[in-house]
């Protein structure tokens, strides 16, 4: 393990595997966007070869999710957190609604938040950590849950 500053660096021998954390509990990993990433957007980080490849979410694609700290061009790698508090993570405007604890997890529409509190459902990934109201909102702070996730809700 390699500490730059604050933060720590955790590199696996070899394979190209890189997680890092920080000292507010967020944990990233360093993916290969084989189509692009935007910022802030979830995507499915699968485990190729030897390293993390970032993909859509998809209904027949299973995998943890992480939403990108910055845009990466497609071909590139770059940082996505898996895990820990991450704020205005994007995703669909009628779907994006609910309360402080409620579950967050990916379908055919995009991201989305269910109208109760954590369900266990497998495609659930993050907790919201602030109230939205009337679907409104394209962003929301959530808490990102770090777990694999498979089959979509309908």
């Amino acid at each position: 393990m390699l500490h730059v500053g604050i933060d720590a660096l955790d590199k696996i021998g070899s394979f190209n595997t890189q997680i890092k954390t920080d000292r507010n509990g967020g944990v990233f990993a360093y993916g290969y966007a084989t189509s692009g990433a935007t910022l802030k957007k979830p995507y499915f980080l699968l485990f190729h070869g030897s390293g993390y490849a970032a993909t859509a979410l998809a209904g027949s694609t299973q995998g943890m999710v992480g939403v990108a700290l910055a845009a990466v061009v497609s071909g590139c790698v770059g940082w996505f957190q898996i895990r820990g508090f991450c704020s205005d993570v994007q995703g669909a405007a009628t779907k994006l609604k609910g309360s402080y604890g409620h579950a967050v997890y990916f379908s055919a529409a995009g991201v989305a938040a269910s109208t109760s509190a954590f369900i266990g459902i497998d495609s659930q990934f993050a907790i919201l950590a602030e109230d939205i109201g009337g679907g409104a909102s394209t962003t929301a702070n959530m808490w990102l849950m770090g777990r694999e996730t498979s089959t979509p809700l309908a």
